[in-house]
């Protein structure tokens, strides 16, 4: 990619985005935990859920960035009759100002099993200007 100089670079770059962004939108995700570029950042914060339980929570761009995307993903032993559920996952904004940056991800998780689990959960974030 280096010999695509400077335009290329940004196109390639763009290109990867365009695929998270439809990673995430797929429930999937295409970064371990955090992929950086000059336009986009993707946080990934791994939580716990008790069982059965909720758990309401978010993740957080840095500063000067805003979220344009979300995703989770749930690893561990899926039970039809007991399913986990993400019925939230939309973004937000951690200031009670009035048309502030959406510089957050908010997730809603439910565990209807009996065991503790654990998610992934992801925002992808590009700066705010």
């Amino acid at each position: 990619m280096e010999s695509l100089g400077k335009l290329g670079g940004k196109i390639a770059l763009a290109g990867v985005g365009a695929l998270a962004l439809v990673a995430l939108a797929l429930g999937g995700i295409a970064a371990t935990n955090q992929f950086s570029g000059p336009e986009v950042t993707m946080v990934k914060e791994t939580k716990a859920v008790s069982g059965p339980g909720m758990l309401l929570t978010n993740v957080v761009c840095g500063k000067g960035l805003r979220a344009v995307g979300g995703g989770y993903a749930f690893r561990g032993t899926h039970d039809p009759r007991k399913p986990v559920t993400f019925p939230v996952s939309a973004p937000s904004s951690t200031s009670d100002t009035p048309g502030a940056v959406q510089n957050a991800w908010d997730f809603v998780v439910v565990n209807a099993m009996s065991e503790k689990i654990s998610v992934e959960l992801y925002a992808m974030c590009v700066p705010a200007g």
